[in-house]
């Protein structure tokens, strides 16, 4: 059954072909069709693709699939390292699974295995590391399963070996699962592919919003998933109105941070066109290309706008920039080191989420 933009549908999943596959000829004897298993979530799924760079630069050859929760699926499908996208709704099987719909949830494991069964890989690479993904190693067929061998929820029962982390970034982290394959990553860089119906989207957006001329353009994302991250809104405010001589800004997120959104507009005191909820991940990094930086906490926006070539300015507190900060010197970091810093906890205990609170919109406008 056809889906939008061609997909080939089966039922909860979803098959997608990268329109420039690379050609079979000249397989390195070792390894020729890989899977990459890494569901979610969108700052993560960025971190990964490295690992495919490093693959496609290490054995030309191969044949690199992916397999993609539904929400992550466009970060990794025009990716040029990726052969073929699959994707399967993790979110959509959980959430089957909290409202006890087991029957609905069956199926799509069903689904999924029959999926897996009707391919042949050489090594399957978890790079997830959940309980969950290592059943979903476990369906596939033939072939090495390696996995991290820092991994929680018993992920390291279903792998047939583990590797260590390269270094401390969680980028090396991913790519130290190459290592079993006697693979010497070639490059850390990011990589997200944006396909020109995004671009033109993404123009007619700015168009729409009639950003003013003659400025720079600094994209806002004010919102993050966990709240001890966010930033406060009146602190983004402050920003725009410190730079609004040199640049016009635009916020950008998901529906659920429209409320978030109008009140940065309210605080502002200055025009600050609001584009939260108006754009699909793609879009939103076409958005970004365009461009002159981006302002977010420790969010997947912030790493999107790093794996398209845009300076950015990340503000952490509960979480650690040496393992996450998106590498690169275009990237600045901003950090207000308390006792409690790097907590990683998703709500502040303290309540106030000092360690957030305390950069200063001064100093995000100075790196801007």
């Amino acid at each position: 059954m056809a889906g939008a933009d061609g997909d080939i549908l089966c039922g909860s999943v979803a098959i997608i072909t990268a329109e420039d596959l690379i050609s079979g000829a000249g397989w390195p004897a070792a390894v020729r069709e890989i899977l990459i298993i890494r569901l979610s979530s969108i700052g993560d799924v960025i971190h990964c693709t490295p690992v495919a760079g490093s693959l496609k630069a290490a054995w030309p050859h191969c044949r690199v699939t992916w397999l993609a929760g539904e929400v992550a699926a466009d970060l990794v499908r025009y990716n040029p390292y990726v052969d073929e996208t699959l994707v399967w709704s993790r979110e959509g099987f959980e959430r089957r699974l909290r409202s006890f719909e087991l029957r609905a949830a069956a199926g799509m494991w069903r689904e999924l295995r029959a999926l897996l069964a009707a391919r042949r890989y050489d090594a399957v690479l978890d790079v997830h590391g959940l309980f969950l993904t290592g059943m979903i190693a476990s369906l596939t067929n033939g072939g090495r399963r390696i996995g991290m061998s820092d991994t929680r929820e018993l992920n390291a029962l279903f792998m047939d070996e583990t590797a260590p982390p390269l270094g401390p970034h969680v980028i090396d982290r991913y790519l130290g699962v190459l290592r079993p394959l006697g693979i010497v990553p070639a490059d850390r860089r990011m990589t997200l592919a944006v396909p020109a119906a995004a671009r033109l989207a993404a123009a007619e957006l700015l168009a729409a919003l009639a950003m003013p001329a003659g400025k720079g353009l600094a994209v806002f994302a004010p919102g993050t998933t966990w709240p001890a991250k966010n930033w406060p809104a009146t602190s983004f405010a402050r920003t725009a109105r410190l730079v609004s001589r040199d640049f016009a800004v635009v916020l950008c997120g998901s529906g659920a941070e429209a409320a978030l959104g109008r009140t940065v507009v309210a605080a502002a005191g200055v025009p600050v066109a609001n584009a939260i909820g108006r754009t699909g991940l793609l879009e939103m990094a076409a958005l970004m290309t365009r461009a002159d930086v981006v302002v977010a906490g420790d969010t997947g926006p912030l790493y999107m706008a790093a794996a398209v070539g845009t300076p950015t300015v990340g503000i952490f507190g509960p979480t650690d920039p040496t393992r996450l900060a998106p590498p690169g010197p275009g990237n600045a970091v901003l950090v207000a080191r308390r006792p409690c810093s790097f907590c990683h906890r998703k709500a502040c205990p303290a309540g106030a989420a000092a360690c957030m609170a305390d950069v200063t919109p001064e100093q995000v406008a100075r790196q801007m």
